[in-house]
């Protein structure tokens, strides 16, 4: 059993309250094999969305990928710290979306190790929409 917040290389669900679940391949079809927790949504934006779940992929390069409904709701703020905390030996870069702004925001190690600065510059890009680079 993994301990809250913990991946590895691929595709995952995260819960703010810790609970990963692997993807075996491409979230969009695990939504369609588990119709009764998709609630509806055919892609990983309508359910990230829906949920407050984050849609996470670790590559093996370093990079995570992360979609947020919302980066500025306390729980997915806190969800995104705890990922970075328990997982920091394995990001070399971090790239977060949010449906409702447009671009995305890339942070790159050695910045991503220092929270106060993840964190505001997560509230520069929430502000700003555009497609941010620290």
């Amino acid at each position: 059993m993994r301990n809250p917040f913990e991946i590895s290389a691929g595709a995952w669900w995260v819960v703010p309250d810790g609970r990963t679940i692997a993807v075996p391949s491409f979230h969009e079809s695990w939504l369609a094999a588990h119709p009764a927790i998709a609630g509806g949504a055919l892609h990983t934006v309508d359910f990230v969305q829906r949920s407050g779940w984050l849609s996470v992929t670790q590559y093996s390069d370093g990079m995570l990928e992360v979609i947020s409904r919302d980066i500025l709701d306390p729980r997915q703020r806190e969800a995104l710290r705890r990922l970075l905390e328990v997982n920091k030996a394995a990001i070399t870069k971090l790239v977060v979306f949010v449906p409702v702004i447009d671009g995305c925001l890339t942070i790159e190690a050695p910045r991503i190790e220092d929270w106060e600065q993840v964190s505001k510059d997560l509230d520069t890009f929430a502000r700003g929409g555009a497609d941010q680079g620290a």
